[in-house]
């Protein structure tokens, strides 16, 4: 299949502007892109001018018109409404961040989110992805796919986040081994210095999803993650009957309830 060179450093402009943690200078863009000056000059003004990219005083960031596009992918935002409440929940139980994803491409790419309250946290950004293998989210998903799929996903040296991120792609499929015999994966400071982390997935034909708590690693270390899987469990588990509505995946049937026994849980 051929491919459109300007198209495709577009696309290119929109991932960087859109996994940088703030607006960004056009020096920046053109030092990380390695686009010419001239031609990233004519790509940012045809962007800009498309409402897909925004520009302040401050740099370049992702416009409404690149959130618009992206709101409007059927599955990711099907999902999201289903999973909303049951994450409400799920946060009011535990006060500590609670994030839902979505496995794609070996990424996990994060649909939704709640916000620790306590002033020592973490947060990640929505439609922020990572590698999988580095969360215990993406563990979480990873597991439900044979190994053979992992295989063909990831070379068998992995590049490393952290200094504590396992690179082997052999470890790895040990550690999903044991995933899929405990249901659930846990990580610590692999994706992120700081924290930890406990995910569980679901999956619905091909769509894998998971949902996850993190902690500092100043409250919770790897022993204390299995205290959260009750709670998870339950979410995952509501989460499942509810997209079972196939509704959930047509253009009308994006505001369906939970089902009725999920209040109270």
């Amino acid at each position: 299949m051929t491919s459109n060179n300007s198209v495709n450093k577009a696309i290119g402009l929109l991932q960087l502007l859109a996994g940088a943690p703030r607006p960004l200078r056009f020096t920046d863009i053109q030092a990380q892109s390695g686009i010419p000056k001239g031609t990233l000059h004519s790509l940012l003004a045809s962007l800009e001018a498309s409402d897909f990219v925004a520009r302040s005083v401050a740099g370049y960031e992702i416009g409404l018109g690149a959130f618009q596009v992206g709101t409007a992918v059927r599955a990711p935002a099907s999902l999201r409404s289903a999973a909303s409440p049951l994450l409400d929940r799920l946060f009011e139980e535990h006060a500590e961040s609670c994030h839902f994803g979505m496995l794609h491409d070996g990424d996990v790419v994060y649909i939704d989110r709640r916000d620790s309250s306590h002033a020592l946290r973490y947060a990640s950004r929505i439609g922020t992805r990572k590698p999988a293998y580095a969360t215990a989210l993406g563990k979480a998903m990873l597991a439900e796919h044979p190994d053979e799929y992992v295989e063909k996903l990831y070379p068998e040296t992995l590049p490393a986040l952290t200094p504590t991120t396992i690179t082997s792609r052999s470890t790895i499929l040990e550690i999903l081994g044991r995933v899929r015999r405990d249901g659930y994966a846990i990580e610590s400071e692999e994706s992120t210095p700081g924290v930890c982390c406990i995910g569980v997935a679901g999956r619905r034909n091909d769509l894998v999803y998971g949902v996850s708590i993190t902690v500092p690693v100043q409250r919770a270390g790897l022993d204390d993650l299995p205290t959260f899987l009750p709670a998870l469990n339950r979410t995952i588990s509501l989460l499942d009957r509810t997209l079972r509505t196939t509704e959930y995946f047509e253009p009308t049937g994006l505001g369906v309830s939970p089902p009725d026994d999920a209040v109270g849980w």
